[in-house]
């Protein structure tokens, strides 16, 4: 705004008065699961609704369109849930599209995450590390060998709930042979069904301690 002059523009002062609200890099530490592009996803839930229904309907159409809708959905929830089930993909946690994600990050760990430097504070070291895919940045990542406890810079299993390359980087650098359980979210798993999605007793509780 400085730079081009923009500091008096109104416009632009008001959107940089609210900018917490809509720049992402605010959210980088916020467990949105992917999910932040708001305006996206409403998009395509227009386009989705688009192919059943118009503006011209009787309420009774309306509904009759609305619920072949919902019919849609969960046929497609169906099928996905199938192909998990009967996939040949070799994997034994995450669903075919999260585990598309996290093998793309995967191959890069291995291929694109370069060792730059090592400090250590107490029992934590920090590794810097370069990626291939953007050789201007650092990634610090900082692992605690007591509790297994790692988090890097980039922030993406706090925003996404997926490991990063950094994270699996220093994983493979450790020589773990498999993934630490904390760090296979249910959500993302062919199981996510399973468990109940909310803790009714803690929501309560920590409404509780609100009001008192």
């Amino acid at each position: 705004m400085t730079d081009y002059q923009l500091v008096e523009q109104e416009w632009f002062s008001d959107l940089y008065d609210i900018r917490e609200q809509w720049i992402l890099a605010y959210f980088k530490d916020v467990s949105m699961s992917g999910l932040i592009r708001a305006t996206l996803r409403s998009e395509s839930e227009n386009n989705f609704f688009d192919r059943f229904l118009t503006p011209h309907l009787t309420l009774v159409k309306f509904w009759v369109c609305y619920d072949s809708a919902l019919e849609a959905q969960r046929h497609k929830k169906s099928k996905l849930n199938s192909d998990n089930k009967h996939s040949e993909i070799p994997r034994k946690t995450y669903s075919h599209n999260i585990f598309k994600d996290f093998q793309t990050e995967l191959v890069a760990a291995l291929s694109d995450c370069r060792f730059k430097d090592v400090d250590k504070i107490d029992e934590t070291k920090i590794y810097i590390l370069t990626d291939l895919q953007m050789p201007n940045k650092l990634w610090n990542v900082a692992y605690s060998p007591d509790n297994i406890v790692i988090t890097c810079s980039c922030s993406m299993f706090q925003r996404m709930g997926v490991l990063c390359r950094h994270y699996l980087w220093v994983l493979h650098n450790q020589d773990f042979q498999k993934i630490p359980e904390q760090y296979i979210m249910q959500r993302w798993t062919k199981a996510a069904m399973s468990k109940p999605i909310f803790d009714k007793k803690r929501q309560s509780d920590r409404y509780l301690s609100k009001v008192f």
